[in-house]
């Protein structure tokens, strides 16, 4: 099922295949009308052949154009995506259902138009609904393109980017705090288990997720030792199980998924934090925006205390979990070295760990507070002036506080 879900996830010609069948369909359909139906609708449908090919060749030159037309703006809103915000977040466009089902609108009238045209014949004499379907279809279509543009314009938008990431993120957590509440999952105290047959990788690659009903059903009992989005090579030992054979529900990919590692997306938000202070795109309004996302997600987060994850049901399945600690060195470390010369970036680093502790548990906190001296350990006090030095003085005093 989760092979399923992640293959659903990422595949993205499936829409638009289905509305290209959907437009043969339609072609079918009103064939049969024309030919079997014609009394059923009023004589004002009526066109003559002549007419009703010029109509759907109109209709396919028009929309073939603006199929390429949209096909370039992908191209450059991709462009955009992947030098301006983090080649990461491709997906998070890519993958947009609202563009896959514009896309597929755009195939299905196509699809319709050149199949249409192709079985005008003379037998048919008065095209009744053909022209009216088609008419119709490029009406939707029209809407649908008007739809593409406004998506476009706010997907281009970097706060449009990192609300998605934000909202990907407090899903994954969510999910997870529903699953920890209703006892499907728990967390229990790092500790590695070792079963009488080890697991190892099939290929190499990223650990995009684990199918725990799988597992269980083939393997019993099953620890994993690696944390999901771990980079694993081929043969490498990533756990054991109670019986031979589980790999399969194991999935390994060329590329990490957010479909259960949430740290992957703290990651895509810091690389997007990142590229904003660079000296070649120079926008750290942008790199804090996305700093005090991360510090909203983290602070959803640490109600959740460490250890491993556990799933039970016919077996068992641990998962390897970072720890908070973990998690914060990775998601700051590069901000910090990169964004030290900033004030403005150190002090929103700061203030994201100040939003950490709202609802964070104790451990948490003491993690959060060991961390703050390591953000301010590349600071030169003494060579900040007045104002500089009162405004990260009081953002430390918050984030300790």
């Amino acid at each position: 099922m989760q092979k399923l879900k992640l293959l659903y996830r990422e595949t993205n010609w499936w829409w638009p295949l289905l509305y290209g069948v959907g437009g043969a369909f339609l072609t079918a359909m009103v064939l049969v009308v024309d030919l079997y139906a014609k009394e059923l609708f009023p004589k004002d449908w009526k066109t003559t052949l002549g007419l009703a090919q010029t109509i759907h060749s109109a209709v396919f030159t028009g929309l073939l154009t603006m199929m390429t037309f949209t096909f370039s703006t992908i191209l450059v809103v991709l462009t955009t995506y992947s030098s301006q915000f983090s080649p990461r977040t491709l997906p998070n466009f890519i993958e947009n259902r609202q563009v896959q089902h514009i896309f597929g609108i755009f195939i299905g009238t196509v699809t319709y138009s050149i199949t249409m045209l192709f079985f005008m014949r003379p037998s048919l004499k008065d095209s009744v609904v053909a022209s009216a379907v088609a008419v119709i279809v490029v009406l939707i279509a029209v809407i649908a393109f008007v739809a593409f543009i406004h998506i476009v314009s706010q997907s281009i938008r970097v706060t449009t980017l990192l609300d998605r990431l934000h909202e990907e993120g407090c899903t994954l957590i969510d999910e997870q705090i529903k699953a920890v509440e209703e006892e499907q999952h728990q967390l229990l105290p790092d500790k590695q288990t070792d079963y009488s047959f080890n697991l190892t990788a099939s290929q190499t690659g990223y650990l995009q997720a684990i199918d725990s009903e799988l597992l269980m059903k083939s393997g019993g009992h099953v620890a994993i030792d690696v944390a999901i989005g771990s980079y694993i090579t081929q043969g490498q030992r990533i756990g054991s199980a109670e019986q031979e054979d589980v790999e399969q529900g194991i999935l390994i990919g060329p590329t990490r998924s957010a479909e259960q590692d949430f740290p992957f997306v703290i990651q895509k938000l810091s690389e997007v934090a990142l590229r904003a202070i660079s000296p070649g795109i120079n926008d750290p309004n942008t790199a804090r925006h996305a700093m005090r996302q991360i510090g909203d997600l983290f602070r959803r987060y640490a109600v959740l205390p460490d250890g491993n994850l556990l799933v039970k049901g016919e077996g068992s399945v641990t998962v390897k979990r970072l720890s908070f600690s973990e998690l914060l060195y990775l998601t700051f470390y590069q901000l910090r070295h990169y964004g030290e010369e900033d004030i403005s970036v150190l002090a929103t680093m700061l203030e994201s760990l100040e939003i950490m502790k709202r609802n964070a548990l104790p451990e948490h906190k003491a993690s959060i507070d060991r961390f703050v001296p390591f953000v301010c350990s590349e600071i030169d006090w003494s060579g900040l002036n007045e104002w500089d030095r009162k405004h990260l003085e009081q953002a430390q005093r918050r984030a300790l506080s």
